[in-house]
């Protein structure tokens, strides 16, 4: 039967060309209404004017994808409804991060994730009224696995996975459903980058079915999740788990305990596959933890005796253990915390206790200052412990746009400053290691949390790419997701929780990351209670329709078992982004041929 989207108005953004003009040809010829928005709004109008002339309806609108209340207006003013969104708009600022500035993060940020916000905000409660509505966000492979020139798009795409899982748990009362899609197909951006032979068989209308099919009433049920497509080769990826290893969470819980028992932290052979949070026995682990002997310690003991720690958002919680245990271990350590009184009074544990502190009073966001604090201070810096946040929770239908542009700007944009004003130095003395703070939040998605979900999604994507443009410099970046009783917890955690699950039995992983001996990078580790464990992604085996004819949404909901199938034996587990590439490239000859021989 065919999937029709007769009665359905699709708002598609940055539509004037590539994949947005495919989707926007593609819901027209189904019978849909479409809006068609672009900047460049003779290029939107010419995709109107193409449906137009072959019967269907749509109407331009030449809005920046940010301003969402126009955007979402042309649909209502032209059609009366909205029922489907593809966050499709993006650009691309391209260049290493040593040389990255502020004029090309923040407009990334802004087009990409701002983008995808404003739009989103403005249609949910048209969506919850009617208890229908389907979302698209575009994410990228540069977002999952990072990309070399590209932490500032990797950071963004990367946050609207985040964005995505919690924009499903919000929505699942209302029939809203939220898909994050990674698509690789030639583009005007895509061109920049790639060489034309290889967008040549590339083309958007491989990519475009699989997003009908996921927005149909009738389709497959995709909300929460995240789709690689490109080639005719379509498949799902998920988070996939270490069992880990559990410490005993005494006074022997240190970074040099750790170091003894890592390669149980990394052990995938007996993996599983969380879909939230709680998909995790916290408190039986940390129950477990009280009865394990003495944790054995690696030798010679880890130590960071003339190396200068920066530990942001210090002044309290997590980041107070941290500053903390490494004054215990000889570093000097620079104490950062907007709040001047906290972070000298955690100077002055670490002094009284005879080690080196200074502190840095001033947001995160101030990188170069906190640099310029370490430096005058102690000569150099060797290690960025990024560690502020905040909290600004409420559902997303109350969210304003400031609650999201605080969390934004304190979790995302000043881990991206605090790494920039140590890239320098940690390039020129080739040693430096960075430890990000993530969450389950941002991984799983969380209710009330879109905005929180979202900044700590793109901190994984951001931390990739620092790890693969590192690697050349021995600097190494791994994101930590840590879970511990603090002031941030203690608004959603009962008491018991906070007083139970210490700061103290995260620290010690840190402690290791950051160390001369780990050698992971471009990683992502959940840590609780004396438990430690790393997440990586595994991709289903997934399936391949003919490159050289476009498949249709039907084909997609007929093979939707095997796109998504992920016990068949042909799973993978990519780590780059050229590693997400090669199945759909050996997909490029593929003609139909051998599945007519068969049949």
């Amino acid at each position: 039967m065919s999937l029709s989207f007769k009665g359905h108005t699709v708002v598609i953004t940055g539509a004037g060309g590539g994949l947005g003009k495919s989707y926007s040809l593609l819901f027209a010829s189904r019978g849909a209404n479409v809006v068609v928005n672009d900047f460049n709004k003779e290029a939107a109008q010419k995709v109107v004017d193409q449906i137009v002339k072959a019967g269907g309806k749509a109407v331009t609108n030449s809005s920046s994808a940010t301003d969402g209340e126009a955007v979402i207006k042309s649909a209502l003013d032209a059609f009366g409804g909205v029922t489907i969104l593809i966050n499709n708009a993006g650009i691309l600022r391209d260049k290493a991060f040593k040389n990255m500035s502020d004029k090309e993060w923040d407009p990334i940020i802004e087009v990409h994730l701002k983008g995808a916000y404003a739009c989103t905000k403005a249609v949910w409660p048209h969506f919850r009224k009617q208890k229908f509505g389907r979302i698209v966000n575009t994410a990228s492979a540069a977002g999952l696995y990072g990309n070399w020139g590209q932490a500032n798009y990797s950071a963004a795409k990367m946050g609207l996975v985040g964005f995505t899982k919690s924009l499903a748990i919000e929505g699942a009362k209302y029939n809203i459903k939220a898909t994050a899609l990674a698509p690789i197909a030639a583009s005007p951006m895509t061109e920049t980058v790639m060489p034309p032979e290889m967008l040549a068989n590339l083309q958007p209308t491989l990519v475009a079915p699989f997003v009908l099919a996921v927005c149909h009433p009738d389709g497959p049920d995709a909300s929460g999740k995240v789709f690689e497509v490109g080639a005719g080769f379509l498949a799902e990826i998920r988070w996939e788990r270490s069992t880990g290893t559990i410490f005993k969470t005494d006074s022997s819980f240190t970074p040099s305990a750790v170091k003894a028992k890592w390669a149980e932290v990394t052990d995938f052979s007996k993996p599983y596959y969380p879909k939230s949070g709680s998909d995790v026995d916290a408190k039986g682990h940390l129950e477990r933890s009280i009865t394990l002997p003495t944790n054995k310690q690696a030798s010679p003991e880890l130590r960071f005796d003339g190396k200068t720690v920066i530990v942001t958002g210090s002044g309290q919680g997590l980041g107070r253990i941290y500053a903390l245990m490494y004054g215990k271990l000889g570093a000097n350590v620079v104490v950062n915390d907007v709040n001047d009184k906290a972070a000298n009074a955690v100077v002055g544990e670490i002094v009284k206790a005879g080690g080196k502190a200074v502190a840095a009073i001033c947001s995160a966001m101030e990188g170069e200052t906190i640099v310029k604090a370490a430096v005058e201070k102690f000569g150099g810096v060797h290690v960025l412990v990024a560690n502020a946040g905040i909290l600004r929770d409420k559902s997303f239908l109350a969210m304003t746009e400031q609650e999201w542009d605080i969390v934004i700007a304190v979790h995302l944009r000043a881990t991206y400053k605090c790494a920039q004003a140590v890239w320098p130095i940690f390039q020129q003395q080739k040693y430096g290691r960075i430890v990000t703070t993530s969450s389950q939040v941002g991984i799983y998605g969380n209710f009330g949390q879109v905005n929180y979900s979202t900044a700590k999604a793109g901190i994984v994507g951001l931390t990739r790419t620092l790890a693969i443009e590192g690697k050349k410099y021995n600097i190494i970046a791994n994101a930590l997701v840590p879970s511990a009783g603090t002031a941030m917890t203690s608004t959603v955690w009962t008491q018991e929780m906070v007083d139970a699950f210490k700061p103290d039995y995260v620290a010690p992983v840190v402690g290791y990351l950051t160390s001369a001996d780990n050698v992971n990078s471009g990683c992502l580790f959940e840590v609780l209670g004396g438990w430690a464990a790393q997440t990586r992604w595994q991709r289903s085996g997934g399936y391949s329709f003919p490159s050289k004819v476009p498949y249709t949404p039907e084909d997609v909901k007929a093979k939707w078992a095997q796109i998504t199938a992920f016990d068949d034996g042909r799973a993978t587990h990519p780590a780059t982004a050229a590693d997400a590439l090669e199945q759909m490239v050996a997909n490029f000859d593929n003609d139909g041929s051998k599945v007519k021989a068969k049949l």
